[in-house]
């Protein structure tokens, strides 16, 4: 539970002589207070997001929880658009080696996201059968709705401080190069510019289109960008 905890980004934690150290980040203190028991689709697609996203701009490119980075990230590709959990774990294989628990662990990221008591109800994972009544799984986009923009925005800035530090500026396709942010959401460019347009309509961002590609400047800091987190919800 500390590493899920860590890997969405709601507590930081550490070890030592066998006793965990762990604080709430600005993120964690905000969902605790909002919404403690993880209910509503916008926090599960925020937490799944992080829990999936690129750990830094390390080469080669391995996620904060790989399994996750492999499916929702560097996967989209080569499992095309419905696979089996044995294609998943195949590609699990090719990355780590012909490990014993890859496949409990291929089996535990797939009920994650079909589990009522998990995260069922973001609708990030769907089931289906084919002919043969074997079990096809299928990424969903994030919902291009004004309510999860906010949800977007904070996974940005909190990727954007990770990978690119100090920078306030940057080619956002540099930035979903590095980041697969697209992958991550299951966005094309046009899908992209609707939330891009909406970071600059709130005075989040400031969008340079003259250089070809969009250039994103940032208005405000991450703390800022949190405390909006849920300011979209009716």
């Amino acid at each position: 539970m500390i590493h899920y905890a860590s890997g969405m980004g709601l507590v930081t934690a550490a070890k030592s002589k066998g006793v965990w150290q762990i604080a709430r980040t600005s993120l964690g203190a905000m969902v605790s207070r909002e919404d403690a028991f993880l209910s509503e689709p916008l926090t599960m697609w925020l937490m799944h997001l992080l829990l999936s996203r690129r750990l830094g701009i390390v080469a080669p490119a391995t996620g904060v929880a790989d399994p996750w980075f492999v499916l929702f990230a560097e996967g989209r590709f080569r499992l095309g658009e419905r696979f089996d959990l044995n294609a998943y774990l195949n590609l699990l294989t090719e990355r780590h080696g012909a490990k014993q628990y890859l496949k409990p662990l291929a089996g535990l990221v797939a009920r994650m996201y079909s589990e009522q008591t998990c995260f069922a109800d973001a609708a990030i994972l769907s089931t289906s059968e084919n002919a043969a009544g074997e079990l096809l799984f299928r990424r969903e986009s994030a919902p291009l709705e004004t309510a999860f923009f906010p949800a977007y925005a904070v996974f940005l800035w909190l990727i954007w401080d990770e990978a690119f530090g100090d920078v306030e500026q940057v080619s956002f396709d540099e930035l979903a190069h590095e980041t697969r942010i697209l992958s991550l959401l299951g966005w094309d460019g046009a899908q992209a510019a609707t939330w891009l347009d909406w970071l600059a309509d709130q005075h989040l961002a400031q969008l340079d289109r003259y250089t070809g590609s969009v250039v994103l400047l940032r208005l405000v800091k991450t703390g800022q960008v949190i405390d909006r987190l849920y300011s979209e919800l009716v």
